[in-house]
């Protein structure tokens, strides 16, 4: 069973893609997460804010998750940038090795007409069309 280079590349290309779109998925589950972050933050902003007695009694509570939520903000901040940078670099990768398959289908096919030219050269030759 003897598959060719293209072939090869053209399923590390499939593989290649697979990654990259698990990087997709796991930024696309940190900025959601992130965007959770925002959205109670602003929650709590709110609730500091209003007028309402129960929400003065409990400001001290709402400061301390307000710091935690501050802390874990910072956290998927840097965890995005190295997920996107992960992102670039595996699209980077499945770019290249899909060029790369390209131009091994194309040297192969090169191959191929080059070698059938030849048999018809050789069955020419053989039958005699050049006396």
């Amino acid at each position: 069973m003897s598959t060719s280079r293209s072939e090869k590349l053209a399923r590390l290309v499939r593989v290649q893609r697979q990654v990259e779109r698990m990087a997709e998925y796991e930024l696309s589950l940190t900025l959601s997460a992130q965007a959770e972050t925002d959205a109670t933050q602003e929650a709590l902003v709110h609730a500091v804010g209003s007028f309402n007695p129960i929400h003065t009694a409990m400001s001290h509570q709402y400061a301390q998750r307000f710091q935690r939520l501050s802390a874990r903000s910072q956290l998927l901040t840097g965890a995005i940038k190295v997920q996107e940078g992960k992102v670039l670099t595996e699209k980077t990768k499945a770019d290249r090795l899909a060029d790369h398959a390209a131009e091994a289908a194309e040297a192969e096919d090169r191959l191929n007409a080059d070698e059938s030219l030849f048999d018809l050269l050789d069955s020419t030759i053989k039958s005699g069309g050049f006396s």
